[in-house]
């Protein structure tokens, strides 16, 4: 029986919230804190459930990087990669890595834009958040966050045997928040809590 494991990144595969981690990388503390302080009251209206999570995420991203290029963006999220190889949790890593040389088909499944996650994971497959870049970025992504239901979503396109032969293959699933909750039961196995 084939095997999958579908990990979430943020707080599982990593000890922190790599978003925040990014722009901290290049902005620094305080600029973190100015460029929530802009966006504060689409935040508040997302906690009150008025406003969507995609859409404060996005408004967040065009105030620290809207100004860079595709090229200019990438080649900063390697420079972040290589210098926070260190907010990745071992354990888990170690333990996904051997699920891999064993055969078994490793992918991580995040929030988090790609541009970055897929560098500081090279080794494993990633399904994450697609920014849109023009000129610049755009401010705006071109596939749907990827939370929730979206997982779920966007495991099932990339793996279509998973929803037309389910019985036919094992699957598991780490997350460790709300966002990973339809991944987690759509799992044969889940675990939630980092491990």
């Amino acid at each position: 029986m084939k095997r999958y494991y579908f990990s979430d990144f943020d707080g599982t595969l990593t000890t922190t919230d790599s978003m925040m981690s990014i722009i901290i990388h290049q902005r620094g503390k305080f600029g973190l804190a100015l460029a929530m302080l802009r966006i504060l009251p689409w935040v508040i209206l997302m906690f009150m459930g008025r406003y969507s999570n995609q859409r404060t995420k996005e408004r967040l991203l065009h105030n620290c990087f809207g100004k860079m290029t595709e090229e200019e963006f990438n080649a900063f999220c390697q420079d972040f990669a290589d210098r926070h190889r260190h907010i990745l949790r071992k354990s888990l890593y170690d333990n996904l890595m051997e699920y891999q040389r064993r055969g078994d088909e490793v992918v991580v499944v995040t929030a988090s834009p790609e541009n970055w996650v897929s560098r500081l994971v090279p080794e494993f497959k990633v399904l994450g958040t697609k920014m849109e870049f023009s000129q610049r970025f755009t401010g705006r992504f071109l596939t749907p966050n990827c939370y929730g239901w979206e997982k779920v979503n966007r495991i099932l396109r990339a793996y279509p045997e998973l929803e037309s032969d389910r019985a036919s293959f094992h699957v598991t699933a780490f997350g460790d928040s709300r966002g990973d909750k339809e991944m987690l039961e759509f799992a044969d196995e889940q675990y939630f809590k980092p491990v």
